[in-house]
């Protein structure tokens, strides 16, 4: 049995439906996202 994943929510607009492009984003600590709802992409901070 795998890890939980939590929904990630979109900043913009507030979507959940969201989908990982990178591991890394312009940071190590990031992660970078995109909005399947509203097409943008944003960073977000991994989880330890």
């Amino acid at each position: 049995m795998g890890p939980t994943r939590l929904a990630v929510h979109c900043p913009q607009c507030g979507s959940a439906d969201t989908e990982e492009l990178s591991r890394f984003g312009s940071t190590a600590c990031k992660s970078l996202w995109r909005c399947r709802s509203c097409r943008e992409p944003f960073d977000r901070i991994k989880e330890i």
